[in-house]
């Protein structure tokens, strides 16, 4: 099986003529998206600010889910067509985040400002302030719910007619939003200020759902 979520396996077992069980996993290789995102300003008094540089944070995404799905064949034997519902379900981290800051590392090493000045500075991904450590390193990693429902519709049967068979499915995985965490600590959210333009802030803020196609090569072992 290939599709959006990478690549895997099923295995499955009719029930009645217009239903069947199947079962799975499927991996996905990272993909990265990143963006240039902001850096707030740091406040050294009310009247005196230093304002930082954009820094770019990469995002790593990569996932390995288990799946379970039932599926229903209204047209019994004379007709694939079919309507899936089950769930996904396995580790709540899919991306790692990371950034640098060699303007952030410099403002770290002046001795200049105490550490109630430095402990200010964050990037600003979506609505989350992600704090640097004192190297201008940015680590964190996002989360999503570890049980997905999933619901699909599709053409083919898992456990063809004959030998060998095709089988393509359309559908979707509802994850949940995602939730940016440091040092397994969820980050809190400012909702009173503006949220990020960058692709990445978007993409944190927007996908909910997981969009799926799968094409497959079926077999039968019977």
């Amino acid at each position: 099986i290939v599709g959006t979520e990478g690549v895997g396996f099923d295995v499955a077992t009719p029930v009645t003529d217009y239903l069947e069980v199947s079962a799975g996993m499927s991996f996905m290789p990272g993909f990265k998206v990143d963006g240039d995102v902001k850096v707030k300003p740091i406040r050294i008094t009310d009247v005196t600010t230093i304002p930082m540089e954009s820094v770019n944070i990469e995002g790593k995404f990569a996932r390995t889910t288990a799946n379970f799905k039932v599926s229903c064949y209204p047209f019994g034997t004379q007709n694939a067509l079919f309507v899936a519902a089950g769930f996904s379900f396995g580790g709540k981290k899919i991306a790692k985040l990371k950034g640098h800051s060699e303007d952030v590392k410099n403002f770290m090493a002046d001795p200049q400002y105490p550490a109630d000045v430095k402990n200010q500075v964050y990037a600003e991904i979506d609505k989350y302030d992600v704090r640097f450590n004192e190297n201008g390193d940015l680590l964190g990693d996002v989360r999503v719910n570890g049980f997905r429902p999933y619901l699909g519709l599709g053409y083919g049967r898992m456990v063809p007619k004959g030998r060998v068979g095709f089988r393509v499915e359309l559908g979707c995985q509802f994850m949940g939003h995602m939730k940016v965490y440091q040092d397994d600590q969820e980050l809190n959210i400012d909702d009173l200020r503006d949220k990020a333009t960058d692709d990445l802030s978007k993409l944190i803020d927007k996908w909910t759902v997981y969009p799926v196609f799968k094409l497959a090569v079926t077999g039968r072992f019977l």
